[in-house]
């Protein structure tokens, strides 16, 4: 079995509850707290019920965006790649704790200054890795990205988009296997996607793009029917939860976690760059 098969099998997921802050990171919203841990609550039972395990990752109160713990780091098979934010970001220092709980399991490695690197602007595609440049993601941190990726034989792309149809990539495409991909209009039409059979998401539903595969089932943010439609059409079985509070300070599907991809059951994968050598 290849990573390539098995990049969207997810074997465990790291979360983190909202805290009693939560308000104090609203961007488009004010989030109500009871509201998020019950929709937190749902959240974890639907990973659960893909054939996720979870682990939970205690929030520290400094830091009241902590519950959107999949912005910290890159993880594949054997590899994680630490971002790293702005000293002025509120965000900045968060990640240690991410990099301890990922620390024995898997390779680190960190996004140093002057590199900023915000995994919302990152995208997975089989063994191939997409990184938009963005306020939070600066060329030298994709530059850096790039090369610890490269060194475990991924492919890496840096996007850079024009002001007009600016997004975070990885909040605005999900790669739902058998080159489909769900897209938010605005990215539809980049050079880098044409060739893949895509689902459209119409700017009315933007937030529809912010869904997450687990293991055969998509996750799919609630209130979105045009979207739900058009992905049913494809017979690809399909959750929806509700994360209208997170919603409201940035957060979606797939940042309220930090997922483990799956390796074979005897603990080897073989990596992209075993395989192009005996190609």
């Amino acid at each position: 079995m290849t990573s390539a098969e098995i990049f969207d099998q997810i074997s465990h997921a790291f979360v983190s509850p909202p805290g009693n802050n939560l308000a104090a990171a609203t961007t488009i919203g004010i989030p109500d707290n009871a509201r998020a841990l019950a929709q937190h609550q749902k959240y974890t039972d639907a990973l659960k019920k893909c054939g996720v395990d979870v682990t939970t990752v205690a929030a520290d109160p400094a830091f009241a965006l902590a519950c959107l713990v999949g912005n910290m780091a890159i993880v594949t098979e054997y590899l994680a790649v630490i971002g790293n934010f702005s000293d002025l970001s509120p965000r900045q220092g968060e990640q240690k704790s991410i990099a301890s709980a990922l620390a024995g399991g898997k390779f680190l490695k960190f996004i140093t200054a002057p590199g900023l690197l915000d995994c919302d602007d990152v995208l997975r595609i089989n063994n191939h890795f997409y990184v938009s440049l963005s306020n939070h993601t600066n060329q030298e941190g994709a530059a850096q990205a790039a090369f610890f990726l490269k060194e475990f034989g991924y492919d890496v792309t840096v996007l850079e988009q024009t002001p007009e149809s600016f997004v975070r990539l990885g909040t605005a495409a999900t790669y739902l296997g058998k080159n489909q991909l769900l897209v938010r209009e605005e990215l539809s039409r980049h050079f880098s996607f044409l060739a893949f059979d895509k689902i459209t998401v119409p700017y009315r539903e933007r937030g529809a793009a912010n869904a997450l595969m687990v293991n055969g089932t998509l996750l799919l943010p609630t209130g979105y029917a045009e979207t739900y439609a058009a992905i049913k059409e494809r017979g690809i079985p399909v959750i929806e939860v509700n994360v209208s509070e997170f919603e409201k300070i940035g957060g979606g599907l797939k940042n309220l976690a930090l997922y483990l991809p799956k390796t074979a059951k005897n603990g080897m994968v073989e990596l992209p760059q075993l395989k192009k050598s005996a190609a």
